[in-house]
């Protein structure tokens, strides 16, 4: 097998939005839709690619199906790995993110977010 076979975390096949920028950047998202997503990065088409071996933040809504968790909003930073030719008639790229950073953001009305804030 080779190493680009191995897979750190088992990839879902869903379609949920991302939101996307250059790494410590002020321009405004690109919004993408994802083709796969796991714990560890996701993959999307885009005819605007950010440069393979970018740093980049993303923003998205976690899956339950993933994490095993409520659906919570993911901010990441993450390295392009891959760009590929997906389909050249619609100038389509395929698009490989490794998350090397994220944190999750809780609702503001947790009970755990509640009692932290109750003993400040």
């Amino acid at each position: 097998m080779k190493l680009s076979d191995r897979r750190l975390a088992q990839r879902f096949r869903l379609n949920i939005p991302l939101y996307i920028r250059a790494w410590k950047s002020h321009a405004p998202e690109q919004k993408v839709e994802s083709i796969n997503v796991s714990e560890c990065g996701a993959y999307f088409e885009t005819d605007s690619p950010p440069r393979e071996g970018s740093i980049v933040q993303i923003r998205l809504d976690m899956p339950n199906e993933i994490t095993g968790n409520p659906t919570a909003e993911w901010r990441c930073t993450g390295k392009v790995t891959r760009i590929e030719l997906v389909n050249s008639s619609l100038h389509l790229l395929g698009v490989s993110i490794r998350f090397d950073y994220y944190e999750v953001c809780r609702p503001e009305n947790s009970l755990a977010d509640l009692s932290l804030s109750s003993t400040h």
